[in-house]
């Protein structure tokens, strides 16, 4: 039997959420040699998906885990021909009785989605990343039509699947009567690095865009009381934005213990994370990353047993807890800095941080995730 899981952003590319829906099929896949999962992306690549697995992906293929290519040429819109012809694929098989389920995180996916349950009385899923279903909650007004969409078909699907309680209590407000499933986002494997107190990088990994606050690190490493720490930036999407993050070191005069990758692919990351001593992850505090958002971040920093340091909000918070890590408020660079000191200079503190991270992201391989939501499938 066959669980589709319908995405459609170019595949490979910078996005998390590809990352984020590759690892999760890789994952759902690992866990039941029962299905075949297949992976619904828009082609962006000449190379054969297993080869990109490994070396971009650092994955090493498995004979039920399938990336499905959609063309995004055509006469229609990228966007509508990609559903469409998810959906074409989808009941073809759906006809011989071969489809067990459907999952989709694309909003612009669920009438579809609700078509193919009605035809065909498939089990469809929605896997919530954002939040569309009360605008002006959100303080949003544009999106109407995606906040249509989840409030005509949301209740109609078989159970939404949500990567932290958050945002289960949120859409609960709303539909205190659907099925629900916590499936966090997961990690890879578990690397113990019995060198990682001498490592002498704070580490980010991720996106440099406003909501983020990376500058409030740069703030903070002019300040730190040991100027031997440097700062090493997993990210940047081109040269202007790293440009801008390298005039920011200049301009506090710390250039010289500053260096931004640009976007670089899951087998260098994993090498990049083995320098990283303390894992940072400034947030700004807005709704997203207040309520809705699960920083992959985290998890690369949990998987090799890395501290952290987060902006104090309820997202991050239930993630980290008081045990793997320290907390400052939004916007606090003293707080921060004070943060990076007590963990810098007790190494107790840090090793407490570092084993009790350990220990926990045994339980938040991505294995254990796709176990949870083939678990949630299988109740329908």
């Amino acid at each position: 039997m066959n669980i589709f899981y319908v995405f459609g952003s170019p595949w490979p590319s910078q996005g998390a959420g590809i990352s984020f829906c590759t690892f999760t099929c890789y994952g759902l896949a690992k866990a039941s040699t029962d299905y075949n999962i297949r992976l619904l992306v828009t082609k962006n690549t000449e190379k054969d998906f297993n080869e990109v697995l490994e070396e971009y992906f650092d994955l090493e293929p498995i004979k039920n885990f399938k990336i499905e290519f959609i063309s995004n040429h055509g006469l229609l819109d990228r966007v509508t021909k990609f559903y469409l012809e998810s959906f074409n694929r989808i009941r073809r098989l759906a006809k011989e009785g071969k489809v067990e389920a459907v999952i989709t995180r694309k909003v612009g996916f669920l009438p579809y989605l609700y078509l193919l349950k009605r035809l065909y009385n498939i089990k469809v899923f929605f896997e919530v990343h954002d939040f569309y279903f009360d605008l002006k909650l959100k303080g949003e007004r544009s999106n109407i039509k995606k906040s249509l969409f989840e409030r005509w078909f949301l209740p109609k699907v078989d159970g939404v699947v949500c990567h932290q309680s958050q945002l289960i209590k949120l859409y609960k407000r709303y539909m205190p009567d659907q099925n629900y499933c916590l499936a966090r986002t997961g990690i890879k494997e578990v690397i113990k690095n019995p060198n990682l107190w001498k490592n002498k990088y704070l580490g980010y990994v991720g996106s440099l865009d406003k909501r983020k606050r990376v500058e409030d690190i740069f703030q903070a490493l002019n300040k730190i009381s040991d100027d031997s720490l440097k700062l090493l930036i997993i990210g940047g999407k081109s040269q202007k934005v790293i440009d801008k993050y390298l005039a920011l070191a200049k301009c506090l005069g710390i250039e010289d213990r500053v260096e931004v990758t640009g976007w670089i692919s899951r087998n260098d990351l994993e090498k990049r994370l083995k320098e990283i001593k303390i894992g940072i992850t400034p947030l700004a505090d807005t709704f997203f990353n207040r309520y809705l958002t699960s920083p992959m971040k985290i998890f690369n920093y949990f998987s090799h047993g890395i501290p952290v340091i987060s902006t104090d909000l309820p997202a991050p918070r239930e993630i980290i807890t008081e045990k793997g890590g320290i907390f400052y408020e939004n916007g606090d660079i003293d707080g921060l800095v004070e943060a990076i000191n007590q963990l810098n200079l007790s190494k107790e503190i840090f090793d407490s941080y570092s084993n009790y991270i350990i220990e926990k992201s045994e339980e938040l391989l991505w294995e254990k995730r796709g176990e949870k939501i083939i678990e949630f499938i299988k109740n329908f």
